[in-house]
């Protein structure tokens, strides 16, 4: 009798938070949010909030769940394997991580760009095993970092993915090396060929540098 009063009891809190927590969630959402609140998958939340009462129970039976359904998604229609996967549930942290620290070497003017391309580049050289090359000679630049090999860029997103994992050693030998690495060779003759291009169509540039230097 106690037992089936003290569950009633709990029964009758969760339906009060699930109407608090609808309540609350209504009040925050726009009318293109309140599309996913009819959906199956947060009905199924709201009618088991007891998923969201500590951080293990929430990590099992929340994310854990629909993890693996995008990874099965991922992995049979689009032939990616696991542990290509996996990096596109952190491609935010990997992005974030390069895109800092482009900013910091060569300031705040195209870092994400930088970040963007650097870990979409170690994606695909995860999937093909080809380390990526950067095309100096092509059109468009912006997007590549100034100093460092694709070799050492690439060690290092390695390093920021297992630092989530706790494990830093790679992470900190990688980071020296690129805080320790100069312009190559490619990167020098694409800025000389771009300062060249740059003096031919605004020659007053020349004149004034030349007044500066006298």
């Amino acid at each position: 009798m106690v037992n089936q009063k003290k569950y009633e009891q709990m029964e009758k809190k969760i339906k009060l938070n699930e109407a608090e927590f609808k309540e609350f969630m209504n009040t925050l959402v726009d009318s293109f949010d309140k599309e996913y609140l009819e959906s199956p998958m947060f009905k199924h939340f709201f009618e088991n909030l007891k998923y969201f009462e500590n951080p293990d129970e929430f990590q099992s039976m929340v994310l854990h769940p629909i993890k693996r359904a995008i990874e099965l998604v991922l992995e049979n229609k689009f032939n990616k394997n696991k542990n290509t996967s996996s990096l596109y549930f952190q491609y935010d942290f990997l992005e974030n991580n390069v895109s800092q620290l482009c900013s910091q070497f060569y300031g705040s003017g195209c870092s994400v760009d930088k970040g963007r391309s650097l870990v979409k580049a170690y994606i695909r050289w995860k999937e093909t095993g080809k380390m990526p090359k950067f095309d100096w000679k092509g059109k468009y630049t912006f997007h590549y970092p100034e100093t460092g090999t694709e070799e050492q860029w690439m060690k290092f997103i390695d390093g920021v993915y297992r630092l989530k994992y706790g494990y830093n050693k790679e992470y900190l030998l990688a980071l020296k090396e690129l805080m320790n690495a100069k312009k190559t060779k490619e990167v020098i003759k694409r800025e000389k060929k771009d300062l060249e291009e740059y003096y031919k169509r605004h020659p007053e540039e020349v004149n004034k540098n030349i007044a500066n230097s006298t």
